[in-house]
């Protein structure tokens, strides 16, 4: 099943808004589904914010189901945000659902005339919804080879380094998608000496730091002692979503 697109009349709350950061859903008025789903903004249009989704489960059915007129509760804008004023040429990666948050901050560089490249990752075409066009700084990768690159989107980060549609140094890398693409980003970019920066797919219940839930494993000095939570620990809900790679224990993801 592909991606889904809500729009939301939100009101001043857009103006609020930054790429890179979500909003806390609550999906249903009973107890069934409990926990508010964690959603990245994919965009804002005047007082209307924007969100893309996949149907997971039963709170992404139930919204699947909503209707024009329908009245909803949200929580929001939620954490951080992408720090685009790092020094390279951008590259936005997202894979699945993760694409919403780069999408956002894709739109936000074309605003800003910011040369730069996305790249947008799935399993099968019927989850895109842009053309696949490298030399106008649009890539798709497929799992199956169905659209793109066929591939993971490091596959195609590759391809246009080779081809020369981008610089072979001097990237950064802004990425979202499922754990194994997070690791791979981080790994690359480790390996490779450049920027990167990733918004965590957490589960945030309460998106305001009191459940605890999302706590986020980072790198520290060799002499941190080994029980000092608070330092040894993040929230991605307030201290993230948006981490540096080089700051994650990334086989923690």
């Amino acid at each position: 099943m592909g991606l889904y697109r809500l729009v939301l009349r939100v009101g001043d709350m857009a103006a609020l808004a930054r790429p890179g950061q979500f909003v806390n859903v609550l999906t249903g008025a009973g107890w069934d589904p409990l926990l508010r789903r964690p959603m990245s903004i994919a965009g804002i249009d005047g007082r209307e914010l924007q969100l893309l989704y996949k149907v997971v489960g039963n709170g992404t059915a139930a919204m699947s189901r909503w209707q024009s007129g329908d009245e909803i509760d949200l929580l929001g804008p939620l954490g951080n945000g992408w720090d685009a004023a790092a020094d390279g040429f951008p590259v936005l990666l997202g894979g699945g659902a993760g694409i919403a948050p780069v999408y956002y901050l894709h739109k936000e560089l074309l605003r800003s005339s910011t040369a730069h490249h996305l790249i947008m990752g799935s399993r099968s075409t019927e989850e895109h919804f842009l053309q696949h066009d490298p030399h106008s700084g649009i890539s798709l990768s497929t799992d199956d080879g169905s659209a793109g690159v066929a591939g993971t989107v490091l596959d195609a980060l590759h391809d246009l380094m080779e081809a020369a549609l981008i610089p072979r140094s001097g990237l950064s890398l802004y990425g979202c998608g499922p754990p194994g693409m997070m690791r791979a980003l981080a790994d690359f970019a480790g390996q490779h000496e450049m920027d990167c920066q990733l918004a965590l797919e957490e589960i945030m219940a309460c998106g305001i730091g009191l459940c605890q839930g999302c706590n986020v494993a980072m790198r520290l000095p060799g002499n941190t002692p080994e029980h000092s939570y608070h330092q040894r620990y993040r929230l991605s809900c307030i201290d993230g979503p948006v981490f540096k790679a080089k700051e994650l224990v990334t086989w923690q993801i």
